[in-house]
């Protein structure tokens, strides 16, 4: 996602978040974004009790980001780190139902999720054509591909403007993991296989 947000809930229960969509750059961004969040807070990085973090699915290069940088801080400081699932963070803040969760996956396909009332199903990666023949027209969008979709289904739905998942979702659905007890190092979703190619250049043999 185009995306980098950070978030803390502060001892009095207030939230504070700051989101800011951007392409590139979410490495150099997080940290002074993290640093800007506590002050506001008036929190410092010692008091942060745990840290939460998505997980995927999205760009292979902005999971990493985001699960290296809260791996780091949770093993230096001790504090426990809980993997959120992106769908999940979505649809959290959304109460509509059938609700259709759809992320981009930078290539010609979608991650596409559905939460139904009392029931949601597993988040596949689905082409184009798959998802015209799948979306029912009471279904409700949500996700930063949800505007490629409807160009290249042609489907109507209605949409709901939340295109990356809020910190404040996070912190939520990370505290409820936190009841369930003890987590393990959060690791990255995948639901598709990254694109690697072989290099054609040819290299120098050292003898």
């Amino acid at each position: 996602m185009n995306a980098c947000g950070v978030g803390v809930r502060s001892r009095d229960g207030q939230m504070f978040e700051m989101n800011e969509r951007m392409d590139r750059g979410q490495s150099e961004r997080l940290i002074p974004m993290m640093m800007d969040v506590l002050a506001q807070a008036g929190v410092t990085l010692p008091e942060v009790d745990a840290y939460a973090v998505t997980t995927g699915p999205g760009t292979f290069t902005g999971l990493r980001v985001g699960l290296s940088t809260i791996r780091a801080l949770a093993q230096v400081s001790g504090k426990p780190a809980i993997g959120v699932d992106t769908f999940e963070a979505l649809a959290c803040g959304i109460d509509a139902r059938p609700l259709c969760i759809l992320i981009e996956t930078k290539r010609t396909d979608y991650y596409t999720r559905l939460f139904e009332s009392g029931a949601s199903h597993e988040g596949v990666c689905m082409a184009p054509d798959d998802l015209r023949d799948l979306i029912k027209p009471d279904w409700i969008l949500a996700g930063d591909a949800v505007d490629r979709a409807k160009a290249e289904t042609g489907c109507t739905n209605k949409a709901v403007s939340l295109a990356a998942p809020k910190a404040a979702h996070i912190i939520v659905l990370a505290e409820r993991a936190l009841q369930n007890g003890p987590h393990a190092l959060p690791e990255p979703h995948y639901l598709r296989d990254a694109d690697v190619s072989i290099s054609r250049r040819k290299f120098a043999k050292i003898i």
